[in-house]
């Protein structure tokens, strides 16, 4: 379990983390946090050491390793309306490269719209959903690959070539209460700027650290069956896509509505 005191020692946060509540197990982070948000406060943080699903971006899964990662959600009660999900992932993107950059100067590269790579290898997938249609409650759930080793992946066939594990890139393990003071300490310096509507620097990370800008890859939109290839121009300020389509035409693709994306 987490030493929440030695977390607690490492924020400079007003909101995020200011409360914590933490589990041996649960079906998800996510689930849980939506579960608890009418009677909790806004910036309270759900962690687990184990999870029986770990629910992504469209339905994919994400492996749970116990007591060697980091589950976590975040439950936030913004006071302005009409947030994006797609400015959310951006922003949550940012602070974590951000986090992985100070704390072991790892060079990691940004997957519109929400993983996040070493060497080329997926390190942590990052999801955010509104609690309710008209709500306006945000819940952001990480899963951050943190101590795992390489044993762990090479028993598992769907993700030894694909993953890694910050301890395997940093050569060390990883203090996993200093690693979540750091990230919600990132997280509130972008979520302050977001509701300033100033979000050029979080804009910044994505776009010099994407691992597909000025790459030709294909997408597939939602509801539709046929691939098409795109040019990746860049990210706009709604956390769009910015791409130039096979005619030659500047389009946006919102992350909610692109389901599939592959380098070519």
């Amino acid at each position: 379990m987490y030493d929440l005191n030695k977390i607690n020692e490492c924020l400079n946060t007003d909101i995020i983390g200011r409360a914590i509540v933490q589990y041996d197990f649960l079906s998800s982070t996510a689930t849980k946090a939506k579960s608890i948000f009418n009677t909790c406060p806004g910036g309270l943080i759900v962690l687990s050491e184990n999870q029986s699903k770990c629910i992504m971006r469209m339905g994919n899964e994400w492996c749970c390793f116990p007591d060697k990662n980091i589950y976590l959600s975040i439950i936030l009660k913004p006071l302005v309306n009409n947030l994006l999900i797609s400015k959310i992932d951006m922003i949550s993107c940012a602070a974590l490269h951000k986090t992985i950059f100070e704390l072991y100067n790892i060079d990691c590269k940004i997957k519109w719209p929400n993983d996040i790579l070493i060497n080329g290898k997926k390190v942590s997938s990052i999801i955010s959903n509104f609690t309710s249609k008209n709500s306006g409650g945000i819940i952001i759930s990480f899963g951050i690959n943190t101590n795992m080793d390489n044993e762990d992946f090479d028993i598992n066939e769907g993700i030894k070539n694909t993953s890694t594990s910050l301890k395997i890139e940093a050569g060390t393990n990883i203090d996993r209460e200093l690693f979540v003071g750091s990230l919600l300490n990132n997280l509130e310096v972008y979520y302050n700027c977001l509701i300033k509507n100033n979000i050029k620097k979080p804009i910044e990370t994505c776009t010099n650290n994407s691992s597909i800008i000025n790459k030709e890859i294909e997408v597939m939109k939602k509801g539709k069956k046929t691939k098409r290839k795109v040019l990746v121009k860049g990210i706009d300020e709604e956390g769009q896509l910015i791409v130039v389509n096979e005619k030659g035409n500047e389009e946006t693709l919102n992350p909610g509505e692109t389901i599939l994306i592959y380098e070519t």
